[in-house]
């Protein structure tokens, strides 16, 4: 839980809707009641791999560097990524659960109920490191611009094993919604993380007042 409470320095932000018009939320987390975690997303910050996408000639030093020097990013468990794969599949809301030497797993949805609006049964979807096309960052939410990068083309990938490897969501009250429970996921943005949530099967960008003790 103490790990938990270190990401949430990052949830200070305004956004935009993900799929359509919402009202503003205001979200409050507190640490001064023992909060069950596990209650509401089974996730820990332990050992594992995360994918490091290096631009071609680039060396990788340090995480640190890799976002400063702008020589990449890394795709880590429990975080969302737009990502297109070699099948010409793209996906905007789905979540990575494994990140293997040679291979990625992710989601074919946001969570269950995102699936079940469309239709199709929630699965796991995996596919070779080397099929990753592009990878998608939003550069302005006003206007809906986005940047793509040519994994395959511009880029290397590195699988390394670390402590911390996952980005496990942060389960936030939304108070204006009679105090209802939200899993949001990270979602990486050329800004830096983004929060999404579900609801009714839906999936929204954070929008609104982040406050923590």
């Amino acid at each position: 839980m103490k790990n938990y409470k270190l990401i949430l320095f990052l949830l200070l932000f305004s956004v935009r809707i993900f799929s359509q018009n919402t009202i503003n939320d205001t979200v409050n987390t507190s640490t001064e009641e023992t909060f069950d975690y596990k209650k509401y997303y089974d996730c820990d910050f332990g050992e594992g791999n995360v994918l490091i996408v290096l631009k071609k000639g680039k060396e990788f030093t340090d995480f640190k560097d890799l976002i400063k020097s702008r020589k990449g990013f890394a795709i880590k468990m429990e975080a969302i990524y737009s990502m297109e794969f070699a099948d010409g599949k793209r996906y905007e809301s789905s979540v990575v659960k494994k990140i293997t030497n040679d291979s990625l797993s992710i989601t074919n949805f946001f969570n269950e109920n995102a699936a079940k609006l469309a239709g199709q049964p929630f699965k796991l979807i995996n596919y070779p490191l080397s099929s990753l096309k592009y990878v998608r960052f939003i550069d302005d939410r006003m206007l809906s611009l986005y940047s793509k990068k040519n994994i395959q083309k511009n880029f290397n990938l590195i699988v390394k094993k670390i402590d911390w490897a996952k980005m496990c969501p942060a389960v936030l009250q939304f108070k204006d919604r009679n105090g209802e429970m939200k899993v949001c996921h990270f979602y990486l943005t050329s800004q830096g993380y983004d929060l999404l949530y579900e609801d009714k099967g839906r999936v929204y960008y954070l929008e609104g007042r982040v406050e923590w003790k």
